[in-house]
């Protein structure tokens, strides 16, 4: 026989609300209200899409004089030095003489640039206005004063350093040794470090490729010293760290090259591509109807190089700020 279903009978117990003990009693509701929305974030600013003629567009009618701003001398603890700062805003542009010259060798291109940017001119142990030095005169000294110079100034990172000939073994040997504050290179007719070897390799008379005796006689004790210790300067360059990944930008001339022979001239071409390959964001430009001066012989070109690599070096800061 099935099993008959087992029923169950509910009771139900009424009684008053009020006998009702507290802890069988339903609690109160309690409406909580939403949370409060976080406002939005603000909208980051624009990154600075900065075009050469843009820059050139603030440049003020005076940019264009040749000459520079009064010197002031900074009392280091390696010496007195000269040095012209002037202009304002970021990265610090910091001009490095090529040999025998000093700061006024920059005349209207530093002018020009100091109206976009700080801009920052000095002269080596020396020259100009700047006392003589017993210290050797290699490159990593030269580079050593040149900090004493910048800390004793305050004068901040990060730069953008522009050197010609000489001055650009000084600024290459700057970059490797302290690439963080390292913004962005312009090398005006620099000579590369293996340059001179190469040449030397391939049986060419050094009258090519070196400056000759009477230059040597004639110059100042400063420059004598300075070309003295070119090939250590050269050798402390290749011995230096890596080339910080910087913006760079190598102008060539054409005018001297192109009376070399050949074989040389091919060294010298590649030598300046070597160097625009030392960063991934390097290029080179050869300069038409310049000599080794480019700067004197073509100044619209190393105007427009340097606003390149300050645009750039500003567009990279703002983006990393975002």
């Amino acid at each position: 026989m099935p099993s008959q279903p087992i029923r169950r009978r509910t009771t139900v117990l009424r009684m008053p609300q009020d006998a009702v003990p507290a802890y069988l009693k339903p609690s109160s509701r309690t409406t909580v209200a939403p949370l409060p929305k976080a406002p939005p974030p603000p909208p980051a600013e624009p990154l600075p899409l900065l075009s050469v003629d843009a820059l050139r567009a603030r440049m003020g009618p005076g940019a264009r004089d040749e000459t520079m701003p009064p010197h002031t001398m900074s009392y280091t603890p390696m010496g007195a030095r000269a040095f012209v700062s002037a202009g304002t805003g970021g990265p610090t542009v910091l001009f490095e003489a090529g040999l025998g010259h000093g700061k006024n060798a920059w005349g209207r291109i530093f002018n020009e640039i100091s109206a976009i940017s700080h801009t920052v001119a000095y002269d080596r142990a020396g020259y100009g206005q700047s006392e003589l030095s017993k210290q050797p005169r290699d490159g990593l000294q030269i580079l050593r004063e040149l900090r004493a110079l910048l800390q004793t100034e305050e004068i901040k990172p990060p730069y953008v350093l522009v050197g010609h000939s000489l001055g650009g073994t000084i600024v290459k040997l700057f970059a490797k040794t302290y690439p963080l504050e390292v913004a962005g290179v312009v090398l005006v007719d620099a000579r590369h470090a293996e340059f001179s070897k190469r040449c030397k390799q391939l049986g060419v008379h050094r009258m090519w490729y070196e400056p000759p005796a009477l230059l040597f006689a004639m110059a100042s004790s400063a420059t004598r010293a300075e070309m003295a210790s070119a090939a250590l300067t050269a050798r402390q360059v290749r011995r230096a760290g890596e080339f910080p990944p910087v913006p760079l930008i190598v102008l060539s001339q054409d005018r001297t090259t192109s009376r070399w022979p050949e074989r040389i001239g091919k060294v010298w071409d590649a030598s300046q591509r070597n160097m625009a390959k030392m960063s991934r964001l390097g290029r080179m430009k050869i300069v038409g109807d310049s000599g080794h001066n480019i700067h004197h012989d073509q100044p619209d070109m190393v105007t427009t190089a340097i606003l390149s690599v300050i645009a750039a070096a500003r567009y990279a800061q703002a983006k990393n700020k975002s």
